[in-house]
């Protein structure tokens, strides 16, 4: 598989200014890809912008890609951050990569370059956990649910595993580990413990530290860091305290 070859073949395909062995191609308005070879040649950084498409930040993120292929491209994790990504006018904080399996960026037309492509994009550091607590199943469906890795004007989408049950509404989690949701998920399972005795929400942010709500004549709040003591919270209280929680 030579991916440049592949690349340049796509039509209306043109060179991307400024970087060698990159290109970019927009196959209807408003949708625009742009890629760069790896240093070994042999792999491919992708960016994918939808209705964002912003050249210069573009070519930072390949050029950021190929500076760190090395720590991109080899191991096993789904989903990599490299910190301290910066580019004017943006808060993005993390280079990030997709492997091939998370991302489907040409599983159905290319399935030989899709074995070779990285997706990378531009992340925030709440975004993403450890690599070990993602399955790949977790990571394709973070890619594809949560973190919109095409729209390059996004605010963030923290990381969060929310494991729950509540004996009024019956609704609930399987198993131990939980579910990845948004944030709007967890407030809202939060405000439904209302009147819910023997009810519960438990919920893991970024950092791997995990809290817990219970129900019994109010909210209980407990967790974090240090473990924290149990306390008690009106819910305006508590959901300013778990929206912090998501990106602390």
């Amino acid at each position: 598989m030579d991916p440049a070859a592949v690349v340049s073949g796509f039509p209306d395909v043109e060179e991307f200014s400024g970087i060698s062995d990159a290109w970019h191609w927009s196959p209807v308005p408003g949708l625009d890809f742009a890629a760069a070879l790896s240093g070994d040649r042999r792999h491919l950084f992708q960016v994918n912008a939808r209705d964002s498409y912003d050249e210069g930040l573009v070519r930072a993120l390949l050029v950021a890609a190929r500076e760190n292929g090395s720590r991109l491209l080899y191991g096993d994790a789904p989903l990599t951050t490299i910190p301290g990504f910066r580019y004017p006018g943006c808060e993005f904080d993390v280079l990030a990569a997709a492997r091939p399996g998370a991302h489907r960026y040409h599983e159905v037309q290319q399935p030989e370059l899709q074995k070779v492509t990285w997706a990378v994009f531009p992340g925030y550091e709440c975004e993403f956990a450890r690599p070990d607590r993602y399955s790949v199943e977790d990571a394709r469906e973070s890619f594809l649910r949560f973190l919109t890795p095409a729209d390059l004007d996004r605010a963030p989408t923290p990381f969060l595993r929310v494991r729950y049950d509540n004996t009024v509404t019956k609704g609930g989690t399987d198993g131990p580990d939980g579910v990845l949701v948004k944030p709007q998920t967890l407030y809202r399972e939060l405000e439904l413990l209302d009147g819910a005795p023997g009810s519960f929400v438990e919920f893991e942010n970024f950092r791997g530290q995990v809290f817990r709500v219970d129900w019994d004549v109010d909210w209980t709040f407990s967790g974090g860091a240090e473990g924290g003591g149990v306390r008690r919270l009106r819910l305006d209280d508590l959901l300013a305290v778990a929206a912090k929680s998501l990106h602390a």
